[in-house]
């Protein structure tokens, strides 16, 4: 017995004419009756009560059609449904992707998933103290946006978009314009730095900067999370330097340059 015997048998269960059924399948009328008998034959039950003018199901096959018939939708319904898993329309898949992008790429993004993949079900993290690339190639999670430079094989990577920073600091700072930024200036700052264990390729970026105007601040406060920095930043503890798609209205009123 194979699927396509079923199928077979349920279209004659709905026609209840051999000859009709064998139209509508595309088979001889004597090739549905052999696919018929066999398959009565290997159930070892009548599915049809057969005379010159009639044919009606059996007990056993009008049982049978119930439930075949729901099996097979049930089996249409999965192969649909992995059809839809292997071309990325459905399922369930992780994003990681950094604070700075929250209110920038990622809505965009968003809308377009939501658009093009109504039944996609997505979930965005975010990976502090895990090495992306690696939580990439353990399959942890499907894809991510990060500023690190991906140096491992079998990752496919692409850039998709350059950005300035800028020194975010409270109001009422001395720091008004670009004229007051200078060695000196900075080096008598207190900085919020990104966190220095985790060694990201940002951190380094942000010790290039310092490195550039000759000096190395001293940190009393270090975080990855931007919204947090720009708390920090607001009440006074100190100015950071963070990517410029964290000055926006929902990010509060720091000034960036």
């Amino acid at each position: 017995m194979d699927i396509q015997q079923v199928r077979n048998f349920l279209a004659l269960a709905e026609e209840l004419h051999f000859w009709r059924t064998a139209n509508v399948i595309n088979i001889t009328q004597s090739a549905l009756s052999r696919q018929i008998r066999a398959l009565e034959d290997e159930l070892g039950v009548s599915l049809f009560e057969r005379n010159k003018r009639n044919v009606k199901l059996t007990v056993s096959g009008a049982f049978l059609r119930d439930k075949w018939s729901a099996l097979l939708d049930e089996l249409d319904q999965a192969h649909l449904y992995a059809k839809k898993l292997s071309n990325g329309e459905s399922g369930h898949i992780r994003i990681v992707h950094p604070d700075s992008i929250s209110y920038s790429l990622l809505p965009d993004l968003v809308c377009h998933i939501a658009d093009r993949y109504p039944e996609l079900t997505v979930e965005f993290v975010q990976l502090l103290y895990e090495n992306i690339q690696e939580s990439l190639r353990n399959y942890k999670i499907d894809m991510a946006f990060t500023r690190q430079v991906n140096m491992l094989p079998g990752i496919s990577s692409r850039k998709i978009k350059s950005e300035p920073v800028a020194i975010f600091v409270p109001e009422h700072h001395p720091f008004i314009s670009y004229d007051d930024v200078n060695a000196d200036s900075l080096a008598g700052q207190r900085f919020i730095l990104p966190v220095a264990e985790r060694k990201s390729s940002y951190y380094f970026f942000v010790q290039e900067i310092f490195a550039s105007y000759g000096f190395f601040p001293r940190a009393r406060y270090h975080s990855d999370f931007g919204s947090s920095v720009l708390g920090m930043v607001s009440k006074g503890l100190g100015i950071a330097i963070l990517p410029y798609s964290f000055f926006s209205p929902q990010h509060g009123r720091s000034q960036g340059y």
